[in-house]
C-alpha cells in the first residue's frame, strides 16, 4: 500500500510542477500587480490540492515572495522619506518656535518701551510719568500763582511809597516855599529893625 501511495506521489508530483508552471506561465499580470491580500488570494486560488493539502507552486511561491519583498522595500522606503520628512518638520517647527519666542520677547520688550517714559534716565511706567507730569504741572502753576500774587503785592507796596514819596516831595515843597516866605520876611523885618537903629544912631 505504502509502495502504491510513493508511486501515485512520483506521478502526481511532476503533473502538479507541470501544472503550476503552465499556470505561473498564465498568470495574468494584473494579478501580479494587485496588493499582497489578493496575491495570496490568488495564489490558493490557482494552487492544485491533494487530500486536505494544498500544493504550490515553486515559482508562483518565488513571485509572491519577490512581490512581497518588494512591496515590503517600497513601504521601507516610503516610511523613510516620511520619517525624514518629519524629522525636517520637527526641526522646521523648533525654529520656527524658536523664532516666535524671540519675537513675543521683542513685541513684549516694545510693549514695555512703549508703556513707558524715562525720568532722568530712569524708565518709567507711562501712567506713573502723566502723574509725575501732572504733578510737576500743578507745582509749577501754584509757583506760578504765588509769584503772580507777591508781584501784585509789592506792585501795590511800591505804587504805595511811590505816591507817598510824591506826596511828601509835594509837601517838601510847600514847606521849602513857606520856609522861604518867612525868611524873606523875618530877613525884611531884621533889615527893617536895622535901618531903624541905623536911624536912631545918626
Amino acid at each position: 500500500m505504502k509502495s502504491f501511495i510513493y508511486f501515485f506521489l512520483l506521478i502526481l508530483t511532476p503533473l502538479c510542477h507541470a501544472q503550476n508552471s503552465q499556470n505561473q506561465a498564465d498568470t495574468p499580470k494584473e494579478e501580479t500587480e494587485k496588493n499582497i491580500s489578493s496575491q495570496f488570494d490568488y495564489l490558493y486560488r490557482t494552487s492544485t490540492k491533494y487530500q486536505e493539502y494544498k500544493v504550490i507552486s515553486i515559482n508562483k511561491y518565488q513571485g509572491l515572495k519577490q512581490n512581497v519583498l518588494d512591496s515590503l522595500n517600497s513601504q521601507q522606503k516610503i516610511i523613510t522619506d516620511k520619517v525624514k520628512t518629519i524629522n525636517a518638520n520637527n526641526k522646521e517647527i523648533l525654529a520656527l518656535k524658536e523664532k516666535l519666542a524671540s519675537t513675543q520677547q521683542e513685541l513684549t520688550a516694545s510693549i514695555d518701551l512703549k508703556d513707558s517714559r524715562s525720568v532722568f534716565g530712569i524708565p518709567v511706567n507711562k501712567s506713573i510719568f502723566s502723574i509725575i507730569i501732572v504733578i510737576t504741572y500743578s507745582v509749577l502753576l501754584i509757583l506760578l500763582g504765588f509769584f503772580i500774587f507777591k508781584y501784585k503785592q509789592n506792585l501795590s507796596i511800591t505804587n504805595k511809597a511811590v505816591s507817598n514819596l510824591n506826596e511828601l516831595e509835594i509837601e517838601f515843597e510847600q514847606h521849602k516855599k513857606t520856609s522861604l516866605k518867612r525868611f524873606q520876611e523875618i530877613s525884611r523885618k531884621l533889615q527893617d529893625e536895622l535901618n531903624k537903629n541905623w536911624k536912631k544912631e545918626k
